[in-house]
């Protein structure tokens, strides 16, 4: 079964207004959380490349460096 935006909003507008509150507070959270898992898995990612010798650190001007 799917569902559209759309019919979310409807359903959700029909709520009181304290309701409609605490489901947007919910759904931020919940991005907010969402944000992190992805900026925490972005991480781990970039550790295992690391460790396998596929990335490097260094500064700027290295870089730049390199391109030249």
């Amino acid at each position: 079964m799917e569902t559209s935006v759309g019919s979310i909003l409807d359903a959700i507008s029909t709520l009181s207004l304290e309701d409609q509150e605490l489901v947007d507070e919910i759904m931020r959270k919940r991005i907010i959380e969402a944000k992190r898992e992805e900026i925490r898995a972005d991480y781990l990612a970039s550790l295992e490349e690391r460790a396998l010798g596929r990335a490097s650190s260094g500064t700027v001007g290295a870089l730049f460096e390199n391109l030249v």
